[in-house]
């Protein structure tokens, strides 16, 4: 069973709102860079995956080669491989396309998992447009999979609840986070391997870009309004706080 994981590395999402700053619509490079919080959710899923079925687990990424060392995490929770594919493009149409040619010089995939959105770019698109252009299935919004009977059973959180799906072929599964697939600590001895793990690196092929253009990247302005509100007995200051959240149709 061969699982690949598409997996980016982003700037620091951690970094407060106060602190962050922007340069030609872009994360100043003065911050640090890991691997986006959803992707090492969908490392999480593929390592128990493999660990439970037995597999081969990939960890495919189109960035910058100085990503490398970054991506060596994905390898010392337990992936077997890294591919990267040397780039830096944001177009979410030529991302696909790269990460699709690395998935078919792999050869025969069972299925492919992926964060359900970047922790930079925030679009949560690329995972449909890799399954399309694979013509795999796409299943989003995925906190476990599990195999029953040759069929695989996708575990998918919607606005209404949780909805179980059986999926017949083969497919790309877009994981969000849950308490099942928080992201291991890996060993040291894992982290000494990981650093010595070869790795395959491919150069990107030229794509034509989609037809969107991007106006503008900003940081939102955020304005905080402090109300007090002068009463002293705990009673009538719980009644008279309602009474303003009710005005402002906050309830």
């Amino acid at each position: 069973m061969n699982i690949v994981v598409c997996a980016k590395v982003v700037p620091d999402y951690e970094v407060p709102a106060s602190d962050f700053e922007l340069v030609n619509g872009r994360a100043h490079k003065r911050f640090t860079r890991m691997i986006g919080l959803y992707d090492e959710n969908a490392v999480e899923v593929g390592v128990q995956l493999k660990e439970k079925y037995n597999g081969n687990l990939i960890i495919i990424s189109y960035g910058r080669e100085e990503d490398i060392p970054i991506l060596r995490k994905a390898i010392a929770m337990g992936g077997d491989k890294l591919i990267i594919i040397i780039g830096n493009s944001d177009d979410p149409y030529i991302i696909s396309e790269n990460l699709k040619m690395g998935i078919e010089r792999i050869g025969d995939v069972d299925f492919v998992l992926a964060g359900r959105q970047s922790a930079d770019m925030d679009r949560g698109i690329v995972p449909g447009i890799l399954a399309g252009m694979l013509n795999y299935t796409f299943v989003p919004q995925v906190t476990q999979i599990e195999l029953i009977n040759g069929l695989w059973k996708a575990i998918q959180v919607t606005e209404k609840g949780i909805r179980e799906i059986k999926v017949s072929k083969k497919a790309v599964f877009s994981i969000t986070d849950d308490p099942g697939n928080i992201p291991r600590i890996p060993p040291v001895r894992r982290i000494l391997a990981a650093k010595k793990m070869p790795v395959e690196k491919l150069n990107e092929i030229q794509v034509p870009p989609m037809q969107i253009e991007e106006i503008s990247v900003d940081i939102p302005k955020i304005e905080i309004e402090c109300e007090f509100l002068s009463v002293e007995d705990p009673k009538e200051a719980a009644r008279a706080l309602l009474n303003r959240l009710k005005e402002e149709r906050y309830l």
